[in-house]
């Protein structure tokens, strides 16, 4: 189905909202919490290809529970409001800068405020997950893991949710852009290698360790003197004369080919050793002291990346390491 034509649906009874988003998505149980707001379910949809899009909310409290996720991806973009998610036994809150991504049969259950509004991409799992074996070079298609929550604040997570905005946006203006086979499938091309490759997850791992075999030498050997001497006050200034190229070359090169600043690569790595810190049980039981230990001093800040990194909170690495 290629019609792009944007379909508005609305409904204040809980029985019809439910079989308009089942039909979108899939089969789930939909339960008003409280029941202080009257239901006034609002979604704007459009389908392209095998990507859908949505503007949607329900105007009240809701408890959604799809139990399992059908063959598909998605992308959920809170606007306004927050979800407190739970997604495979894990219960986190998804909000304007925390986006959500769910994998084909996950398991899912999500509880909507009522100020609650979302941007929501639907992806095919035969399409991304074809696209994938494509661009890696594999014969056959397999499953992709996607951190279930990401971080809006991101350069790349924020580059491919405006992307795909501004797909929907010039999808609704033109409509008739759909019906044009080349269009669509440059659209559907762009919107899964930039997912692919800038959101964390299981297929950008793998490009980037790929890319380490290939990496020009002085980002290799800024690289391999960073994994040797975590603990020292590195900077820009001292990585360059260690491996004998200006700042500038220095940092374009780890742009270009590892994707990053070689102060966020060094950051990345450190917040590895705090994690290999924190299940080693000969090293001190203070969280607070291991993060210090390796540079990371605004406690809160740090909790909220390892946590957005590793899908756990610093003590329950640490409980797991006892």
């Amino acid at each position: 189905m290629s019609n792009a034509h944007s379909v508005i649906y609305r409904s204040n009874d809980l029985d019809e909202t439910r079989s308009i988003v089942a039909g979108i998505y899939c089969d789930h149980r939909l339960d008003q919490v409280g029941g202080r707001e009257r239901l006034a379910y609002e979604q704007t949809h459009c389908r392209m290809g095998d990507f859908s899009f949505s503007q949607m909310g329900y105007g009240a409290d809701v408890r959604v529970e799809p139990g399992r996720l059908g063959d598909f991806y998605l992308i959920q973009v809170p606007l306004a409001g927050t979800d407190q998610m739970v997604v495979d036994g894990r219960a986190f809150c998804s909000d304007p800068v925390h986006p959500s991504i769910h994998a084909p049969r996950s398991g899912l259950g999500m509880n909507w405020r009522a100020d609650c509004r979302k941007f929501v991409v639907r992806i095919e799992r035969h399409a991304l997950e074809s696209h994938a074996a494509a661009l890696s070079g594999r014969t056959e298609a397999g499953p992709l893991a996607f951190l279930p929550s990401v971080d809006l604040r991101q350069p790349a997570v924020a580059s491919w949710v405006a992307t795909a905005q501004h797909v929907l946006a010039e999808l609704q203006r033109h409509p008739q852009l759909a019906e044009q086979p080349l269009v669509r499938s440059q659209f559907e091309q762009l919107l899964m290698t930039t997912l692919l490759s800038w959101m964390p997850g299981s297929f950008a791992e793998t490009a980037r360790s790929e890319r380490r075999v290939v990496l020009p030498r002085h980002v290799k050997a800024a690289e391999d003197y960073m994994r040797a001497h975590p603990e020292q006050a590195l900077t820009i200034e001292t990585l360059a004369a260690e491996v004998g190229v200006s700042g500038r070359t220095l940092f374009d090169g780890f742009r270009k080919f590892l994707g990053v600043s070689p102060m966020r690569y060094l950051r990345d790595l450190r917040m590895e050793c705090v994690r290999r810190d924190l299940l080693d049980a000969s090293k001190p039981r203070s969280v607070t002291t291991i993060a210090t230990h390796w540079g990371f001093y605004q406690l809160g800040r740090f909790a909220c990346e390892y946590r957005r990194r590793f899908d756990e909170q610093p003590h329950e690495t640490m409980a797991r390491g006892r």
